[in-house]
Order: C-alpha cells, then structure tokens, then sequence
C-alpha cells in the first residue's frame, strides 16, 4: 500500500472508533504519529498496521455469545517467534476456514518463483511438481498476475488445468477445487501465496473467501515485521 492508501485506512478506522484520540489510544501511538499517517506523509508501520487491522476487523464482525475463539493467528496478542510459526498457523487457519485438510503456503523468491514453504495433505508428486510455480497455468500462478484471490469450482473442466499436466496432477491428488489468496505485505508487495483445496467441486462462499482475505493479509503483515527485526 502506498502512504494515501495507509491514510484512506486510518481514516476509516478514526471513523468506526469515533475520534482520532480513541484511535490513538487504541493504536498506542502519538496523536502527531497518527496525523503523519492521515497526511499521508508516512507509511504506517508493520506493527501499527497489525493493530488497525485488528482495530478494523473488530467492528467488522460481531461473534455470537458462545462462539469458538478465533484461531491463535487472528488473536490480537499473538506474537510469533519465527516465520515458520507464521506459515504453519497461517495454513493451519486457512483450512480450518475453508474446513479442508488440503492447503499449502507459498512463498516468493527473488526470481518471482512461488516456492511452498508449508503444506497439508499433500504426497511427493505434488509436492514436486507444485515446488516451483511461475507461470499463469495453476490457480496460485493467475492469483499472483492478476494480485487477487482466484477460484477454481471444478479442476477437471476448468481451463487452465483441462488436459493439462498440472491437472493431472491435482487430480492423481484428490483435487478437484482450489482457491488461491495472494499473501501481501503492508505496502502491497506480494511475498507468497495461500491456497486452500478441495476433494469435492463447488465455489466457495463469501465469507469463507473474506476469511481466508484476512488470514493472508495477517500473515502478510507478520512476514514483513518478521523480516524487519
């Protein structure tokens, strides 16, 4: 995200906390920090940027009384030791979203190659012949073109992977659906891929894409602290 676009989410978040003051509370940053945010004169930082989401995410949804916590990684106090903490409870919550036990997490290299660096689920033909993606005939290739999530309903006809060895692959794999959410960092860069997979054809439903939205952009965000330390 660019400085304006860090500032257009701040001033979304002033708005749902009702004052700059509360935001800042919230934040545990200085009123003079935050106006540098809203002037768009600074990005907003890693760390400050997990709690505006945190902020933002609060008054998005409303869980009912009784409700399961969330996963460990979308806990406000979640503090991961290393990255691959990250991968795996990034992957451990986007299958529990997309109530699957296929998934993998990939992540880009210096060349623009996606590499997986976790995985569930999965034997040695996939895992090798998935190792490294770069280019548009997989739905993690076309997620990371086009920098969005990309749904896959039915791999046998869709096509990208109709008649294709990639296909076949997925197929031999129990795969028949996959959706792909590319993993950015807070200035937009994209740093990897998460993908979720299913052993039954269909679309997912809204909620479940926006949860496994907010899981990649968590773990984004931890990715890009991590790397600054």
């Amino acid at each position: 995200m660019s400085p304006r676009q860090h500032s257009l989410l701040v001033e979304t978040a002033v708005r749902a906390v009702g004052s700059e003051h509360r935001l800042c509370a919230l934040l545990g940053v200085s009123w003079s920090d935050l106006h540098g945010w809203l002037d768009a004169r600074t990005p907003v930082p890693s760390g400050v940027f997990l709690r505006l989401l945190d902020v933002l995410e609060r008054r998005r949804t409303t869980a009912p009384a009784g409700e399961e916590p969330q996963h460990r990684l979308l806990d406000p106090a979640f503090a991961p030791a290393d990255r691959e903490e990250i991968l795996e409870c990034a992957l451990d919550a986007a299958t529990t979203a997309a109530a699957t036990d296929l998934g993998n997490v990939q992540l880009l290299d210096e060349s623009g190659t996606l590499r997986i660096a976790a995985q569930r689920g999965f034997g040695p033909e996939f895992l090798q012949f998935f190792a490294a993606v770069k280019d548009p005939e997989s739905a993690c290739g076309v997620a990371l073109i086009l920098v969005r999530q990309y749904c896959v309903p039915d791999v046998q006809s869709h096509a990208i992977f109709r008649g294709t060895p990639a296909g076949a692959v997925l197929l031999a794999a129990g795969v028949r659906a996959v959706e792909s959410t590319p993993i950015v960092g807070t200035s937009g860069t994209p740093l990897g891929m998460l993908s979720v997979h299913h052993r039954a054809p269909g679309t997912p439903e809204d909620a479940v894409m926006a949860q496994l939205a907010r899981i990649a952009r968590r773990a984004g965000a931890f990715l890009e602290a991590q790397a600054a330390r």
